[in-house]
Formats: C-alpha cells, structure tokens, sequence
C-alpha cells in the first residue's frame, strides 16, 4: 500500500491525537501487509525502528491468524504486558498502530486512546 502526501496530511491528526494523549515511549505506523511506514520513539528508549516494526508485524500476522482460525473473526488488537512495560497494535483498516510504553498504569488509556485514533484512521481510509 503506497501512502501519498494526502494521505500523510490526513492521518497526522491522529498521530498527534495519539502523542498527546497517551503516555508512550514509541509508536509506529505499519501497513497492513507489515511494511513500515513511520516510527519514532523518545531518545531513551533504546529500540530499533525497524527492529520494532519487524516484531509488530510478526505478532500481527501471529495473531490474525489465530483469531480467525478461533472465532472467524477479524483481529482488532494485541495487547502485550510485561512487568515494566507493554505493547498495543491496534487494527486500523489499511494500517495498523503500534505503541510502546513504560508505564503499566497508563496502559488502558493507552489502549483507549488508541482505539479512538484507528476508528478515526478507517473513516479517513473510507472516504
């Protein structure tokens, strides 16, 4: 999926919207096949860019996989936790959102605000 400049100066509100609302150390936006297409992340948190969209992406397929072998369903999102940090890849249609952070407490409105971001992606996609 090629992104044009259009498409770029339609889905950075939502980029921003995500930025500014959720407390996160990286964020990538991938395509839906895995290619990446943006990424950035805080200057300490020590990740790869392309390290970081390479794993998504497994995860990704990994999981559409799964959940349409056992429900028959299409993934909406893979939420991972450790003790001192998390991941969300969250679908949204032709992209796919990945965030990072540190902070376990912030995890849920991380998850929220990322849910509010990929509904608005969609539409942007649909028109």
């Amino acid at each position: 999926m090629g992104i044009t400049n259009d498409d770029i100066e339609k889905i950075s509100p939502e980029i921003t919207f995500i930025t500014s609302n959720a407390e996160i150390e990286a964020i990538a936006l991938v395509s839906s096949e895995g290619y990446q297409i943006a990424f950035s992340a805080l200057p300490q948190y020590q990740v790869d860019g392309d390290q970081f969209c390479g794993l998504a992406s497994a995860l990704l397929m990994t999981g559409r996989s799964t959940i349409q072998q056992l429900f028959q369903e299409d993934l909406s999102e893979i939420i991972l936790r450790a003790e001192d940090g998390y991941i969300v890849i969250t679908n949204a249609g032709k992209l796919v959102i990945v965030c990072a952070g540190t902070e376990i407490d912030t995890m849920m409105k991380t998850v929220k605000v990322m849910r509010v971001a990929a509904k608005n992606l969609i539409k942007i996609f649909e028109e």
